[in-house]
């Protein structure tokens, strides 16, 4: 790994450590509300088709690790929510499946999490590393299956 590289994922990690630390109830919430799990799944896998076409599709002088994509798609979203005022809730209860934003940050954690060097998930989401991450590709393949 370059030494740009290394500074790339070093501040994608930084920066999900910030947020992560926000999202803390949200975390909580997942683990005592199983009916958040199936909203969850799919914000997992529409961030990893938003992360792999971007990969595949985006070109770019020098490449980048999927840690910064990550970080990169849990930027926007971000910027965007907080342009509309948009903060996570504070309390476990806040938190049902019509909350996109924070969901869709989580995801990006979760994934973030295992990456190589990627960020540690706080001790209230280690649950969630146990969950296998489905990707979009099985989900689609899982569709055609079913049709």
């Amino acid at each position: 790994m370059r030494w740009a590289d290394s500074l790339a994922d070093r501040s994608a990690r930084r920066w999900l450590r910030g947020i992560a630390g926000r999202l803390d109830s949200g975390w909580r919430a997942l683990a005592g509300d199983p009916s958040l799990w199936r909203t969850f799944d799919r914000h997992l896998a529409a961030v990893d088709d938003a992360v792999r076409c971007e990969a595949d599709m985006v070109s770019r002088q020098e490449p980048v690790s999927r840690l910064v994509l990550l970080a990169g798609h849990a930027h926007d979203v971000w910027t965007e929510a907080e342009e509309l005022d948009w903060r996570p809730p504070a309390n476990p209860g806040g938190w049902t499946e019509r909350e996109w934003t924070g969901l869709r940050l989580l995801a990006c954690l979760r994934l973030a999490a295992d990456e190589p060097r990627g960020p540690k998930l706080p001790a209230d989401a280690e649950f969630a590393r146990t969950r296998p991450v489905e990707t979009g590709e099985q989900v689609n393949n899982r569709r055609e299956y079913f049709r």
